[in-house]
């Protein structure tokens, strides 16, 4: 019986484990026409009785495809909406110069505190920035 139960607890699906207490929220797809800007969002959701310390750095580098321009690819706190906020945000202009689909990569380095313990964190992500002729929709 024991080793059904253990068997049960291994195979579980990882959605049944417990959430980390954070979530780096960046949209997926943003659509730009040729020549204009368009903001990226991202936002770290971390949960009540948590903190991103503001003694440690959060570190956000970029890497777009070429055919998207971002002017600043790594940002600080300092560069953040709200760089006192317990989990800043942040609003990144990009443009794009030539219609196409391009993948911007984000690796973004911060320190989750809980009480008085803080553990790194290493997040990446991807969002696609889809560029568009003036006058004419997203595919």
């Amino acid at each position: 019986m024991r080793a059904l139960l253990l068997l049960a607890v291994l195979v579980a699906p990882a959605s049944a484990q417990r959430s980390p207490g954070w979530e780096l929220k960046v949209p997926e797809r943003i659509e730009v026409t040729i020549g204009q800007a368009a903001t990226l969002p991202i936002a770290i959701a971390i949960d009540r009785g948590l903190t991103v310390s503001k003694d440690a750095p959060v570190i956000v580098t970029l890497q777009p495809d070429p055919g998207v321009v971002i002017k600043k690819r790594r940002l600080g706190r300092a560069d953040a909406v709200d760089p006192e906020a317990d989990a800043p945000r942040f609003a990144i202009p990009v443009r794009g110069d030539t219609a196409g689909e391009y993948a911007v990569k984000l690796h973004v380095k911060l320190w989750l505190c809980g009480g008085k313990v803080c553990k790194p964190l290493e997040i990446r992500r991807q969002s696609t920035i889809v560029v568009t002729p003036a006058g004419q929709p997203a595919p």
